[in-house]
Parts: C-alpha cells; structure tokens; sequence
C-alpha cells in the first residue's frame, strides 16, 4: 500500500544509483540540472502508484503538500508521468509545481539522505550546484527552505547534541528547552523522536506548547519511528497529561479521514492506560476496531488491552469477541490478547 514510507524507501533505492555515479545517472534521464533530475526521480513512485492505487497516491501527497500546484500535479499526473520534458517546462514554468518539488524533496528527507550518503567533495558539488540552479527562483522568494536545507548544520550533529541532553536527567535550562523545541520540528525524523525522548525525561510540567507539539508529533508525524517516541514520551508523563483537553484531542483523532492518524491515536490511549477510560473512549475505541484499515482495529485491540480490567465493559468484550474473527491474522490475536488482558 502505497504511502510516505513507502513513498521514501523507493525513492532512496532509486537514489543508490546516483551516489555511485552522479553525472552517468543523470545523463540516462538525459538532463545536467540537478532540479530536473530530482523533480524526475521524486515524482517516479507518485505516479506509478496514481496508475494502480490513485486514491492513496492522492492522500500520500496530500500528508505532504496541499496547494495548487498539488491539484496541478494529480490532475496532470497522466500526462505528466510520460513525458520529462513536459515536467522540466512546467517546473520551469510553474512556482506552485516548484513548491511541491521543494516540500516532497525536504519532507522526505532526500537532500538530507544525498549530502549524508555521498563523499564530501560530491557533497559539495551537491549543495554548490542546487544552489546555483535555485538562486533566481530564491530572489524571488521561492524555495528558501530548500536553500536553508542545504546550508543548515548535519542533521547527524543535531541529532547527537539533542542526544546529549540526556546527562541533564530532565532537569532543563532555557535554552536545552528551547532545543528540544526546534528537535521536534526539525527536517530529520531521528531528530524528531529524540526530541520527543527528551520530553519524556522531564522532571517539570511541560510549557503548553510544548504540550502541544508533542502530541502532534505523536498523531500526526510521517514517521513511525517519531509517533512512537512520542507516544511513549506521553505515556511516561501520563500524570500530568490526563485531562479533558487530552481525551478530547484524542476523541478527535480516533475519527479523523487518515487510518494512520486513527491508528496513532490508540498507540497513544494504550500508552496512557486505564486513567483514560470513559464511556466515550471506550465508545470510540469500539468504533475504530470496526475499522476497514486492519492496522487500526488492529491497534484498537492494542489499547484496550493496555488499559486493562477498567476496559472490561460488556460493550467492549463483545466487539472483542467479534475482532477475534478477523480474517486479518494480527487483528485476530490483537483481540485475543485484549480479551485476556481485560479478564486478568
């Protein structure tokens, strides 16, 4: 099924060809401009899923960019798909097409991925040769953020001094709270989650918006590995996030239109446990594992059997009972270890 993940792991394979030989490769889509090349390559698996599942590659690009250069793209993804020349003009041509390139390309941490991967002179050509070809569209204040990537610190030292946060024991100053704020929104995933681990350590009550960004990250981030660090990061303050505001914030997203955010949604109930528990959590919790997308009945089964005996409503066993009948395998023992949880 097509989505980011999938999304960047296909465009990191095609990639492996242009680190071993950057000019060959782009001399087989037959263009010298970097930004042709790229706008090419990140657009591959996009259309290719639009031809066999259309409506997740409309949702996909949608968790990455909404505008309208996104309404261009799908609805001239076709056409689009066949003919590079027809792209490199439209990219030329088009700043809202130029947006979304910008956004697929630094969302799904391609620049970040290329100036890791290659050596440090290809490196160097890298950030020299994108930022050569971008410097008329910058003056007219296009494509700052993927000028800013280019030149910002390695993510790889961004994320060791997050990292190194933990001798603080989560006794923060001003500034590691101000760091740890700017790790959660950074470019790189491993960042992100090591911002939300640092959270967890916490010896204080967290300053709303930090409150807050935490438990975006663990709802709506496009990487798993983030969610979770963020989920746990929330259970582990579990004391002083248990309130209305929360159980409403989650409410929501058990019903929100993408099955990732509802899935997220109960990794984070079952990271907060029985505190939780309300008629309508529960009610909700049974909603989601009637869910067409397996993963998130699947994770509905999860929670409840973290939130334990304070589950164990009549309501709850008997959509349990019915989950264990799922044709999907690891629905049908998420229910069966929900149930025994719940009877323990």
């Amino acid at each position: 099924m097509f989505d980011l993940e999938v999304w960047r792991a296909e465009i990191l394979q095609r990639l492996r060809r242009f680190v071993r030989a950057p000019q060959t490769e782009m001399g087989i889509y037959g263009t010298e401009r970097l930004t042709y090349y790229l706008s090419s390559l990140v657009l591959e698996p996009f259309f290719q899923a639009f031809t066999n599942q259309p409506l997740r590659a409309v949702v996909t690009l949608a968790n990455v960019t909404q505008t309208t250069g996104t309404s261009f793209l799908i609805h001239n993804a076709n056409t689009l798909r066949y003919s590079q020349q027809l792209l490199w003009s439209e990219f030329e041509h088009s700043p809202a097409l130029r947006l979304v390139i910008e956004q697929i390309l630094l969302k799904l941490d391609v620049i970040e991925h290329l100036l890791h991967t290659l050596g440090d002179a290809e490196a160097h050509w890298l950030r020299q040769s994108l930022s050569d070809e971008i410097e008329p569209y910058r003056r007219n204040g296009e494509l700052t953020e993927l000028r800013h990537a280019l030149n910002e610190i390695p993510w790889q030292t961004r994320y060791s001094t997050v990292r190194s946060l933990q001798t603080r024991r989560g006794h923060y100053t001003g500034s590691d709270w101000q760091l740890i704020e700017q790790a959660l929104s950074d470019r790189v995933a491993m960042v992100r989650a090591a911002g939300a681990r640092q959270l967890g350590r916490a010896q204080s009550n967290l300053a709303a918006h930090l409150r807050e960004r935490l438990f975006h990250v663990a709802l709506y981030d496009r990487d798993l590995g983030a969610r979770y660090a963020a989920a746990r990061s929330i259970g582990t303050l579990r004391n002083q996030l248990i309130d209305s505001m929360s159980r409403e914030l989650l409410t929501t997203a058990l019903f929100h239109d993408d099955s990732f955010v509802r899935s997220a949604a109960c990794l984070v109930l079952g990271q907060l446990g029985s505190a939780m528990v309300t008629p309508s959590i529960l009610d909700s919790l049974i909603s989601v594992l009637q869910d067409a997308d397996p993963y998130a009945r699947e994770a509905a089964a999860n929670a409840f059997a973290a939130m334990g005996q304070a589950a164990a409503t009549v309501d709850v066993l008997a959509a349990l009972r019915t989950a264990v009948l799922d044709s999907d395998q690891y629905v049908h023992e998420a229910a069966l270890g929900a149930i025994t949880a719940l009877k323990d």
